[in-house]
């Protein structure tokens, strides 16, 4: 009762899935990820053991289409799933049974695989690879790319509820929190992946911006303000902590006439967020008081 996209970027190593589906709250229970050794979805009557058990022996060496099968055999009702997976080294499996409510289809591209059932249309599987192949950016983008695809072809007959994306790095570094690049959903809105398309836009200035402000940190200012000048910022009283890290970057950058700008807006848009920019100086995790002195004298 849901279409999917999952897919490996062959630059980065990334891999991620997209979802959607008229059911409640998609993304709890039909994408799952593992950085470093892949990415399944697990739909229609969908079985949660595709996902927990599937990255499991994923992990433990299997293929796709090896771990597909091992998940399979142990399914008292593999004719009432659908599953597609990618191993962590590209190869790509997928599943359609034969009691999935039409229509209901699946296609594998050569980076890709797009499982769908329940759609107005026949070959919107085809649509969502096709999308994907043609299209460039990020990978999460081109996810979405796929998911709007979809949506325009049809999408599912019941309309649209909830929709989800999860995209892992490559290899596992023993940070949780940096191996898992997007991890968004939304689980009951009219016009989902519209909402979720939002999500992963500001998902993406936020995680390009706080890298930024971490190499500040470590002594990298000037690489690091370059790297945000066109990054946009939206009104801050919705993103203040992007333009206070923003301004604290161009501080240790020896920017300070741009710093006390963006703190000029700060102060007239969302003023609690000065004394967040003023306690970066003086519970000592930066280390320039005159600087600091300067920029808010300004205001």
């Amino acid at each position: 009762m849901t279409y999917s996209i999952l897919a490996r970027d062959v630059r980065t190593g990334e891999m991620g899935v997209a979802t959607e589906s008229q059911a409640f709250a998609v993304g709890r229970s039909v994408p799952w990820a593992m950085p470093g050794f892949g990415v399944i979805a697990t739909q229609s009557m969908g079985e949660p053991a595709y996902g927990e058990v599937g990255l499991d022996v994923l992990r433990a060496g299997l293929t796709a289409e090896e771990a597909l099968a091992a998940v399979s055999t142990v399914d008292p009702h593999p004719e009432r799933r659908q599953v597609a997976m990618i191993d962590g080294e590209g190869k790509i499996s997928a599943y359609t049974g034969s009691a999935c409510m039409a229509a209901a289809g699946q296609c594998i591209g050569d980076t890709c695989v797009a499982v769908a059932n329940m759609m107005k249309t026949e070959g919107v599987w085809d649509v969502m690879v096709d999308a994907f192949e043609r299209s460039r950016g990020p990978l999460a983008t081109r996810l979405m790319t796929a998911l709007h695809a979809a949506d325009e072809t049809g999408g599912d007959f019941r309309g649209k509820r909830s929709a989800a994306i999860k995209v892992v790095r490559e290899a596992r570094s023993g940070r949780p929190w940096r191996d898992e690049v997007v991890d968004l959903r939304v689980d009951d809105h009219d016009t989902p992946v519209a909402i979720l398309d939002g999500l992963v836009e500001k998902s993406a200035r936020y995680n390009r911006m706080v890298s930024a402000f971490e190499r500040a940190l470590d002594g990298q200012a000037q690489q690091a303000a370059e790297d945000v000048d066109e990054l946009p910022v939206e009104k801050a009283e919705d993103e203040a902590d992007l333009l206070t890290w923003r301004a604290a970057i161009l501080t240790l950058a020896g920017r300070e006439e741009e710093a006390a700008a963006a703190l000029a807006r700060i102060q007239r848009e969302a003023p609690v967020f000065i004394e967040v920019f003023c306690q970066l100086e003086t519970t000592g995790l930066v280390d320039q008081a005159r600087a600091w002195e300067r920029v808010l004298r300004s205001l």
